[in-house]
């Protein structure tokens, strides 16, 4: 039973609101988890693995099950100590059952930085590598999603912070590292925050065994963000240089890229300035080919309740794109910059938004990505809501 994040699934098409149909799958209630804030993986089974930043048995989060008809199981409950607390982001599992991530918090007592966990199907949590802080890199409970790739038996992910100081701040510019097995770390790459970037965001892999990623970039450095490739042994090279206004700047969240080189992805900001929630712009989803030509495919902004500040998302076969938004959509008591959308954007640059949040039983705030099972369906998490406001998994039928 190989756990797969499953990026690329088969064609999808982009529908109207009124054509989908969406379900909540399960409402956190703190004891079994709370604050969900990354994507989804799935088995071949259709179990459904995640993790939650807060609740459990220590209030300092979990990792997860969720059957395809709604039965969670929790299967480690993180303590905040020295293994680990408030894990960010998506899990990554391997042929043998295993599951990896990233936790912000605990590790090492002197730093309490984040660690790289191993949780076997037995249960067991082993720490490979606890994050030490300065040039080691240092994990940030606020980033919305990290997770790990695996090349060979190696795991490959990125720091927040840490590394080379200098950004924004004394926090460092962010690491991209290497762990084994048997834990021994390398940190391949320091961002600079200079024409590098600086805040790397997560990882993804081609065959090849080469990395890809986003940095969101460093304003006191003149940085808004870059695209990069790397090899395993840390030799970086810089794809695109987002120049901010409107076009987009602070790109977030995975890069996803198509079997013919394409990049698809969003950024936090740029765009549309009439922003009510950042006056730089509420974001736009991008387009880069592979000789490096930026396309803006939708310019989130503040009409006709649409989506502001897009999360993660996922591109099929035919080069649909479908994501999520923290802000927009319908506005109430509860949700005063929109409680959320889910969106789609087909691949001639149709956009469509396939569902708005409200803020109750459903959600408000959806994060990471959307998670496909090859079916038709999508899967996503929203880190506030449901009944006591814990957080929900849905499953949505464009």
């Amino acid at each position: 039973m190989r756990l797969s994040a499953l990026l690329l699934a088969a064609a999808l098409l982009v529908t109207s609101a009124s054509a989908q149909t969406f379900q909540v799958l399960y409402t956190f209630n703190f004891t079994d988890g709370s604050t969900p804030n990354g994507s989804l993986i799935r088995d071949n089974a259709g179990n459904l693995y995640g993790t939650t930043q807060l609740g459990g048995t220590s209030g300092r989060g979990v990792v997860y099950k969720l059957t395809p008809t709604g039965e969670e199981t929790i299967l480690y409950n993180f303590t905040g100590k020295t293994d680990g607390g408030i894990p960010i982001g998506r899990l990554l599992g391997d042929a043998q059952d295993n599951l990896y991530g990233i936790t912000s918090l605990g590790g090492d007592p002197t730093c309490s930085c984040g660690t790289v966990f191993k949780l076997a199907p037995s249960g067991t949590l082993t720490v490979l590598h606890s994050f030490l802080g300065g040039t080691d890199g240092a994990q940030n409970s606020g980033q919305p999603e990290l997770g790990l790739v695996m090349i060979g038996t190696d795991l490959y992910g990125s720091a927040s912070f840490g590394g080379v100081s200098g950004c924004d701040g004394s926090l460092g510019c962010g690491v991209v590292f290497k762990v084994t097995q048997t834990g021994e770390e390398t940190v391949l790459y320091r961002f600079t925050g200079k024409a590098d970037g600086a805040f790397p965001q997560d990882l993804s892999a081609d065959s090849q065994g080469n990395l890809y990623g986003a940095t969101g970039g460093s304003y006191s450095q003149g940085n808004t963000g870059t695209l990069f490739k790397m090899t395993t042994t840390g030799a970086m090279t810089v794809l695109y240089t987002f120049p901010g206004g409107a076009v987009g700047n602070s790109p977030r969240w995975r890069l996803l890229r198509s079997a013919g080189g394409t990049f698809y992805g969003v950024t936090q900001f740029g765009g549309d300035t009439d922003c009510p929630i950042a006056s730089s712009g509420c974001g736009v989803a991008f387009m880069v080919n592979p000789a490096g030509k930026e396309s803006v495919l939708h310019t989130f902004n503040t009409q006709a309740q649409d989506g502001q500040e897009p999360s993660g998302g996922t591109v099929d076969g035919a080069g649909n794109l479908y994501g999520a938004t923290f802000y927009g959509g319908i506005v109430n008591a509860t949700c005063t910059f929109g409680c959320g959308v889910i969106y789609g954007i087909a691949s001639n640059g149709s956009y469509k938004i396939l569902y708005s949040f409200t803020g109750g039983n459903d959600g408000w705030i959806p994060t990471g990505g959307l998670t496909p099972d090859g079916a038709g369906n999508l899967y996503g998490t929203a880190v506030n809501g449901g009944g006591s406001n814990n957080g929900v998994v849905y499953k949505i039928t464009p």
